[in-house]
């Protein structure tokens, strides 16, 4: 593998066709050796007759044979094959595939660049011991009390009021902050907002995604951050992920991007629990602490 063309033998196995050919282009021409099965018969042949086989992507949901069985035949017979699922999100398949042992779990759609981390992790790491449950990065514990001025830059009442509501229920979150709102349409938030970012003067800036498109947004921050009054940090949330490229654009102009999509079971109180850790974590960065 040390050839720069040849990284590892791949073989992806999903129903959904244009999925299957998409992956193997990409991923070919990035230098790995892809295979490629469209239901679970052809996939378990491919397996009993490939001897070298670094990584499955697997699909769970195919008719006939699907992932579950695919996942239990190789953890019987190729057990140190790896093997990372990619399906549409469902708690209880995720629970089922870690029991058996996985070495990544994605939910369509697929951030690509989060995928290829794991696949070049997954590939070099030649540990016969899997980990149960998946390996994920362990989210920093915060040990202090954050405290700061957060100006929120929102749409509507509506929606400030749920989120603002969040940040200033008792017991929902840890930390203290005070509160101010701009709203408006793209047109009137420059002026409204560098009005208040002067005689507020806060220390995080809280915009919501929906109100900008790229280039608006960039040229906000652009206005924020080159005032002399310039919050600490600008902070674009939505429940609408983005791709790795905007992240890095957004990331150029200063702008940190925190991706909400956390609508599960306990729905909108887990989303806003992702950004009020997300802002008590910048607080701490600049020092923003209850003395």
């Amino acid at each position: 593998m040390d050839n720069e063309n040849d990284k590892g033998v791949i073989l992806i196995v999903d129903d959904e066709k244009e999925v299957t050919n998409s992956l193997k282009g990409f991923f070919s021409a990035i230098g790995y050796d892809m295979l490629t099965a469209y239901d679970g018969n052809e996939a378990l042949k491919v397996i009993d007759s490939i001897k070298s086989l670094d990584l499955i992507l697997l699909d769970v949901r195919m008719p006939g044979v699907d992932g579950i069985q695919i996942l239990k035949h190789l953890r019987k017979t190729k057990s140190k094959t790896k093997v990372i699922i990619i399906t549409a999100y469902d708690k209880e398949v995720k629970a089922e595939v870690e029991k058996i042992g996985i070495d990544g779990f994605f939910a369509k759609p697929i951030d690509l660049s989060k995928l290829i981390d794991r696949i070049r992790y997954v590939i070099a790491d030649s540990k016969d011991t899997r980990v149960y449950p998946t390996k994920e990065k362990a989210e920093p514990e915060i040990k202090q009390t954050p405290k700061a001025r957060l100006l929120f830059v929102e749409p509507n009442p509506m929606v400030y009021g749920f989120t603002c509501g969040f940040f200033a229920g008792q017991g929902l979150i840890d930390g203290e902050y005070e509160m101010k709102v701009v709203y408006g349409d793209t047109g009137d938030l420059a002026k409204e907002g560098l009005n208040v970012l002067y005689d507020y003067q806060p220390d995080i800036v809280i915009m919501y995604d929906s109100l900008f498109n790229m280039a608006d947004t960039k040229q906000f921050a652009g206005l924020m951050m080159g005032s002399s009054h310039k919050p600490k940090t600008l902070i674009l949330h939505g429940l609408i992920p983005k791709m790795s490229y905007d992240i890095f654009e957004l990331g150029k102009a200063g702008i940190k991007f925190c991706n909400q999509n956390s609508m599960d079971d306990e729905g909108f109180r887990v989303s806003n629990k992702k950004l009020a850790d997300f802002v008590a974590k910048e607080c701490i960065k600049y020092g923003l602490v209850k003395k």
